[in-house]
């Protein structure tokens, strides 16, 4: 007797597979994966922008360009025109506009961190910056959107002001000197940015103590000081418009 060959198996059909699977070939991803890839991509590519902007936002930097340049003395002389002639209020408002800053160079800061930007032996010091300027940024924020800034008010969160940009300064001078290598120059701007926050930070704990009427004197000053940074970025942007434009800075 000769045996029977089994019965060829046929290939299950389509109506037999689970519903995801007849509904989509084994080449293309279920639709949850698709989205999920194009949002990574979204992410990335913002994230991407955002290193790039703040590498080239800095002044001194060798990929800067004269428009961000125009762009951030724009941005100090419109700061230096509110805090010298106060358009939007009192004191409470350029405390809100200080607290501002200082959140939004925290984040920066932050962001930094997150994607590795900063050197192993500045990290400890880069946090500490960024949770400082976190701190007496949302202070200030909450106690002037939330509570009426009396003039006690506004010198006590002076200090608190003048505590943050100490904080700055110092943590900027002392990364200088740490990302210095061997014998190179120290870089001179940053130095000079730091010491003034630093000083400024000094002046403003001094005037909180000192009562309202000090603190807006002081808002004052730093008014005039932000006017002279955004021109000298202004004309420091028309130079790079020349180098730009003859070829001597691409």
């Amino acid at each position: 007797m000769t045996a029977t060959p089994p019965p060829a198996q046929e290939a299950p059909s389509a109506q037999g597979l689970p519903p995801a699977a007849a509904a989509w070939p084994a080449q293309d991803p279920p639709p949850q994966q698709t989205t999920k890839s194009s949002t990574q991509a979204n992410v990335d590519r913002a994230t991407a922008m955002t290193e790039d902007l703040i590498e080239r936002g800095t002044p001194w930097s060798a990929r800067t360009t004269w428009t961000i340049v125009l762009a951030e003395g724009i941005i100090a002389g419109v700061l230096g025109l509110i805090f010298l002639f106060k358009p939007l209020g009192g004191s409470s408002t350029t405390l809100q506009l200080v607290g501002i800053v200082l959140l939004i160079g925290a984040l920066i800061t932050s962001f930094q961190l997150w994607r590795h930007m900063v050197r192993p032996d500045l990290e400890q010091l880069a946090a500490f910056r960024a949770g400082s300027g976190v701190t007496v940024g949302l202070v200030i924020l909450v106690a002037t959107f939330f509570t009426a800034v009396t003039d006690a008010v506004a010198a006590a969160l002076a200090v608190v002001v003048g505590i943050g940009f100490i904080v700055f300064g110092l943590t900027g001078i002392a990364g200088s000197f740490i990302r210095r290598a061997g014998d190179a120059p120290l870089p001179l701007a940053v130095l000079i940015i730091n010491a003034a926050l630093a000083l400024a930070g000094v002046v403003l704990m001094f005037a909180g103590a000192g009562g309202a009427g000090a603190v807006s004197g002081i808002f004052n000053l730093l008014g005039i000081l932000l006017i002279v940074a955004g021109l000298g970025l202004g004309g420091y942007s028309y130079l790079l418009r020349q180098q730009e434009m003859s070829g001597v800075r691409r």
